[in-house]
């Protein structure tokens, strides 16, 4: 998986990529799902550039790009995405997996869902406060990287590494959800090239 997650950290410092995965949908279902509207109309493939001109904050309020990594359908939101406040029940008969950057109201949030329930929220680089069905998911993973404190352990109620960088505990939590979740998304073709297109939201997010 050479592209792994873990570029999310770096993508974000320019730009306000809303990315959500699903496995059990296809990537149309999944824009379904996720719009406020219906129908919904698959557009011919654009640029990240031309989906954020798309946005007008009047009549369109987000606009993502759709695609397939493996068995994993994702679609890439620039404007006024629902983030990690979408409604749960976008998951059911499946799994969804939702990053948030969250630009104006920081920190970043990475939220799990499955079968119409949450089970695992937690922030990205701003300490670990992990809520939902299963808030142990990744727990193991993550205090062997370094980013959390084990649970059992008295010397180290600051994590093994106290000084590190908010990128860095970012690039190893998205290392985590990769490697847990078999998923792995193309920058270059997330960054760089162009994706069928799909009006999300024309009026403003629920959670605004």
């Amino acid at each position: 998986m050479s592209d792994s997650l873990e570029w999310i950290a770096d993508a974000w410092r320019a730009d306000a990529l809303y990315i959500t995965c699903a496995r059990g949908l296809s990537p149309q279902q999944l824009a379904e799902r996720m719009a406020d509207h219906q129908p919904v109309d698959i557009q011919s493939a654009a640029t990240l550039q031309e989906t954020t001109a798309m946005v007008d904050m009047a009549e369109v309020y987000c606009v993502g790009r759709i695609g397939q990594a493996g068995e994993w359908s994702f679609i890439v939101e620039s404007g006024g995405s629902e983030g990690w406040a979408l409604n749960p029940t976008v998951s059911r008969g499946a799994e969804v997996l939702i990053f948030d950057p969250r630009p104006d109201d920081p920190p970043a949030f990475f939220r799990y869902l499955a079968d119409g329930e949450v089970q695992l929220h937690f922030e990205l680089g701003a300490g670990y406060d992990p809520a939902g069905a299963h808030p142990d998911l990744l727990r193991p993973a993550l205090e062997a990287t370094g980013v959390i404190p084990r649970q059992d352990s008295v010397d180290d109620l600051l994590g093994s590494d106290e000084d590190m960088s908010t990128d860095e505990q970012r690039r190893r939590v998205l290392a985590v959800i990769a490697e847990h979740f078999g998923l792995s998304l193309p920058r270059q073709t997330i960054e760089s090239g162009r994706l069928p297109a799909v009006i999300t939201r024309i009026a403003p997010p629920a959670s605004w």
